[in-house]
């Protein structure tokens, strides 16, 4: 087992694999990339000359630390993978996602997990919006079910058990250090059977402004078939916690910190985990996109090339710089002090030769610029290939439009969007059975993210031919409705039990029915004598049309 291995090794409970310590930099380089430029700059605030693991490389080896933030100030990263990611994140929300609960679910839960998912009662979409964010940036969000911690709960009946509610906490990729998989099961699956979280937690005294901030582990685990948490904490208060544009930065590389896996205690150990009277007996966390192992960032090729874009401008700059400027020169025997006074009454860079010498014309580097300038298009152009397309370059406008134009970036957001729904199905399903007591698995939730990605049909002739199957009693109503909120034709939230009541009380239908029998069909369907037109019995206005019909063709 994982955890065997490590602990072999020297290291302790708060030291996180060797996987982890390989994918750490690819985060790192995501997150900054991702996050902009002040991020980019921020993480490069100390130059690294021995193994230049800076993005923003610097010219040689020999140049000093203040060399290297005079050319980082005149530095420009584009921002274009960090803008095309929120495109990606904002079409993928750009619908509300499906949600179909069992017809034997109570009757607010679907109002529960659209408009109340999170702990603060943020909608599902607000929870998304985070989730997707992390998951794009590192491929390695994880969501975890948590309770609220009920001291009399036994006291308590079952209506009021129902206002505690579980909700969905985020874990980011650096704070997964060590995960280790059971024994496979008869179908082959493997369950996840511990779980080490580590990360900061603020601890309030009294009489203090500032929460202290100590470092925690949280070891979640299966032990005897139930699920239990420990926790160990550090001793000492961490005192200097780097934090990047907002964020705090977590770096829990094995012998890297100060602080790496000394001093942690044993401070407590929750075993009363229960759900519905029971001891849960597995760990409700769940990989977004379905791994339990991590994968390199789904956007590291976009971020490979935009950084050594990067690099390109930034050294375009620094030729900008060199060739705005002019060097004057000029040939006198007068004295140190008189210069000086030349050079101060005017501009640029000026340079004092003895008489009798003589100085040819600095020239700027132009023609390099232009070498810089046909680089940095071509990188443009093969970023668009890869699946951005620029359209700054070729016309006249301010910023960078962005769109997927080729068919593997669609294919793999298709890909991104199923799995993303799949693991959220099996949340809503926990979340469900958590709260109300039910039995429900992840098959019986039916969860889309995007339904842009579903392979419905489009067009007005396949939504012609679908509503003739509806009519002709080949497919439910259900799915017929299902297909038209895919297709933007009605709301994702549109009812349709309240849509056929509203249509049987609606007076201006009543008056301009164009026969008796769509009368006396309205109203059985009213009166609940007829669940779905197209199952249960014949359509009257069909029955009609059917007997004109020749023999032949009936």
């Amino acid at each position: 087992m994982a955890a065997l291995n490590e602990t072999r090794l020297g290291k302790t409970v708060a030291d996180p694999l060797t996987i982890y310590e390989s994918m750490h930099p690819l985060w790192s380089k995501s997150r900054a990339v991702c996050g902009g430029e002040r991020f980019v700059k921020d993480l490069d605030s100390v130059l690294d000359v021995f193994s230049f693991k800076n993005l923003l490389i610097p010219f040689s080896p020999s140049m000093t630390q203040l060399q290297y933030n005079f050319y980082k100030a005149e530095a420009e990263l584009p921002g274009i993978v960090s803008q095309y990611a929120k495109t990606v994140i904002g079409g993928l929300l750009r619908k509300q996602p499906q949600l179909v609960l069992p017809k034997d679910a109570p009757a607010d839960a679907y109002n529960w997990i659209m408009n109340e998912f999170a702990q603060d009662c943020s909608p599902l979409i607000s929870f998304l919006d985070r989730t997707l964010w992390e998951e794009v940036q590192t491929s390695r969000a994880w969501v975890y079910l948590d309770y609220p911690n009920i001291g009399n709960s036994e006291n308590l009946t079952q209506q009021e058990l129902l206002k505690y509610k579980p909700y969905p906490v985020l874990w980011k990729a650096e704070s997964v250090i060590n995960w280790d998989l059971g024994d496979p099961n008869d179908d082959g699956s493997q369950d996840l059977v511990m779980v080490i979280v580590r990360n900061y937690e603020s601890v309030r005294e009294k009489d203090e402004f500032h929460a202290k901030q100590l470092d925690t582990v949280w070891v979640h685990e299966i032990v005897d078939g139930c699920y239990q948490i420990r926790k160990f904490q550090s001793r000492n208060e961490s005192a200097m916690i780097p934090v990047i544009n907002g964020q705090i930065q977590q770096n829990y590389g094995y012998g890297v910190l100060t602080n790496s896996g000394q001093g942690f205690i044993l401070v407590d150990t929750i075993t009363n985990i229960m759900m519905n009277g029971e001891r849960l007996n597995y760990i409700p966390a769940w990989p977004v996109n379905g791994s339990v192992q991590p994968v390199e960032p789904i956007l590291i090729p976009l971020i490979d090339k935009e950084i050594a874009l990067y690099n390109k401008i930034s050294r375009r700059n620094h030729l900008l710089y060199g060739a705005a400027t002019y060097t004057p020169v000029i040939c006198s025997d007068m004295d140190d002090d008189k210069f000086k006074g030349i050079v101060g009454a005017g501009l640029g860079t000026w340079l004092h030769l003895q008489q009798g010498d003589t100085a040819t014309v600095l020239e700027t580097p132009t023609e390099s610029l232009k070498d810089m300038d046909r680089s940095i298009a071509a990188a443009f152009e093969e970023m668009a290939k890869m699946g951005i397309r620029m359209l700054a370059p070729e016309v006249s406008q301010s910023g960078v439009a962005l769109d997927i134009r080729n068919a593997a970036q669609t294919a793999q957001l298709g890909t991104f969007n199923i799995k993303v729904s799949n693991q959220f199905a099996s949340i809503i399903a926990c979340m469900l059975n958590w709260r109300y007591g039910t039995k429900y698995t992840a098959k019986d939730v039916k969860f889309m993210l995007s339904a842009d990605f579903n392979p419905a049909p489009l067009g007005a002739d396949w939504l012609r031919l679908i509503t003739e199957w509806y009519q002709q009693g080949l497919i439910p109503r259900s799915i017929w409705i299902l297909i038209m909120k895919h297709n933007d034709i009605l709301e994702p939230d549109y009812d349709d039990e309240e849509g056929k009541t509203e249509i049987n009380q609606d007076e201006l239908i009543q008056a301009t029915g164009t026969s008796p029998e769509v009368a006396e069909y309205a109203a059985a369907m009213q009166q609940g004598m007829v669940d779905d037109p197209t199952i249960q019995q014949e359509n009257p206005v069909q029955a009609k049309k059917k007997s004109k019909q020749p023999a032949q063709l009936q």
